[in-house]
C-alpha cells in the first residue's frame, strides 16, 4: 500500500513537473522523507529527477534540441555554474546539520515566495523583482543551488529571478531544468556512497517511480500549452504554498 502511494504522488508530482517545469524533486522528496533520511530520500529522488529534467529541456524545442540547448547554455551559463558551485555546498551541509533545519529553511522560503506571488495575483502585493543582470543571475543560481543541494528545493530560489526575467513558460521551464539538471549530476556523485547502501528491493523502487514519472511527465508537458499563463502562475504558487506548509509541518516533527 504504501509503495501504491508513492508512486502515486511520484506520478502527480511529474504532471505538475511537466506542467510548470518544477515541483517534481520537492513534492517527491517530501513524500519519502517522512519514512527515510533526507540524505537517502535526496538519494533516491536525484535519479528520475536527472532523467525528467533531460526530457524537459529535449521537449517543445523550436530550432532542434542541439540549438535550443545551446542557446540555454550560453544565457544562462552563470545561473547554471552558480547553481552547480552552490549544489556542492549544499549536499555538503546536507550531510552534517539536522534535518529539521534544512526543512525549517526550506519551508520559509518557498511560504513567503508562495504567498507573496499569490497575493499579487490578486492585486494584494507587488511580486518579488529583481534586476535581470549578471551579478543577480550569479547570486539566485548560487543560492539555489545551496538549497537544492541540501533538500531539493531549488525552485523558490530560481524563480524569484526568471519571473524577473521572462513570463514566457517554455523559457522558465527549459532554464529551471537547465540547473535542476546540473544540480541532479552533483548530487549523485556525491551521494555515491548513499547508492551503495541501497538494497535491491530500494532499486526496484527506484525503477518503479521513474517509469510512472516518465509517464506523468509526458502528461504534463501536453498541458502546459493549454493553459493560460495566469493560471500557469497561479498553479506554481499554489503548489510551492502546499509544499512549504508540508515541509515546515515535517521540519516541526523532526526538532
Amino acid at each position: 500500500m504504501q509503495e501504491i502511494i508513492q508512486v502515486l504522488l511520484f506520478f502527480i508530482a511529474a504532471i505538475l513537473h511537466g506542467i510548470t517545469g518544477m515541483a517534481f524533486p520537492m513534492l517527491a522528496t517530501t513524500s519519502l522523507a517522512f519514512i527515510m533520511p533526507l540524505s537517502k530520500v535526496v538519494a533516491l529522488v536525484a535519479i528520475p529527477s536527472l532523467l525528467m529534467s533531460v526530457l524537459v529541456l529535449c521537449s517543445h524545442n523550436q530550432n532542434g534540441i542541439y540549438k535550443d540547448l545551446i542557446y540555454y547554455l550560453k544565457h544562462y551559463k552563470l545561473l547554471a555554474i552558480s547553481s552547480v558551485i552552490g549544489s556542492i555546498l549544499g549536499v555538503k551541509l546536507l550531510l552534517i546539520l539536522p534535518s529539521s533545519w534544512l526543512y525549517l529553511l526550506m519551508a520559509f522560503i518557498t511560504l513567503y515566495y508562495s504567498l507573496n506571488g499569490l497575493l499579487n495575483i490578486y492585486g494584494k502585493a507587488k511580486i518579488i523583482s529583481v534586476n535581470a543582470d549578471n551579478k543577480n543571475m550569479f547570486l539566485f543560481g548560487f543560492l539555489a543551488g545551496i538549497i537544492g543541494g541540501a533538500t531539493n528545493a531549488m525552485s523558490p530560489i530560481l524563480l524569484m529571478y526568471l519571473f524577473s526575467e521572462t513570463n514566457d513558460r517554455n523559457r522558465i521551464a527549459k532554464a529551471s531544468n537547465l540547473c535542476f539538471l546540473l544540480a541532479k549530476i552533483v548530487q549523485i556523485y556525491m551521494l555515491r556512497n548513499q547508492y551503495l547502501m541501497l538494497g535491491k528491493s530500494e532499486y526496484g523502487l527506484i525503477f518503479l517511480l521513474t517509469v510512472f514519472s516518465i509517464v506523468g511527465l509526458y502528461f504534463g508537458i501536453w498541458l502546459r500549452n493549454k493553459i493560460s499563463a495566469r493560471f500557469f502562475k497561479l498553479l506554481i504558487f499554489v503548489i510551492l504554498l502546499i509544499l512549504a506548509l508540508k515541509i515546515g509541518y515535517s521540519g516541526i516533527l523532526k526538532l
